[in-house]
């Protein structure tokens, strides 16, 4: 029963990965914000929840800096592959940009949950 609520903490991340690589793979996105550079908030957004939901299926079983950093890193790797998986797309481009704001929006995602896991940890104790 343990593994299975273990996999079943990896649903959320996965189904953005799915969703990311399947929006990745279409030639032109219909319905995007209209406003300067609204892809590169998309991005940061997208990824910040990515690397929440990483987070929350890594659990508090890691050390300190490896809790923080391990959804930083899988995402921005992530961000990487998801890139180039785009420049073979056409239609489509490859843009180091949009991978800096995959990777700020890994951190900042991965500072929400532990932000929140602290604040709650807190509460918790008191």
């Amino acid at each position: 029963m343990q593994k299975v609520l273990m996999l079943l903490k990896w649903l959320p991340a996965t189904f953005i990965v799915s969703c990311s690589w399947y929006l990745s793979s279409q030639p032109k996105l219909e319905h995007m914000p209209q406003f300067w550079n609204a892809d590169k908030l998309v991005h940061c957004v997208c990824f910040a929840g990515l690397a929440f939901w990483v987070a929350f299926a890594l659990g508090t079983g890691l050390k300190k800096i490896k809790r923080l950093s391990f959804p930083i890193v899988f995402v921005s790797v992530y961000g990487i592959i998801d890139e180039i998986h785009q420049s073979f797309i056409s239609g489509r481009s490859s843009s180091a940009f949009d991978w800096i704001f995959d990777t700020l929006g890994a951190i900042i995602g991965s500072l929400i949950f532990y932000g929140i896991v602290s604040i709650y940890s807190n509460i918790e104790e008191k």
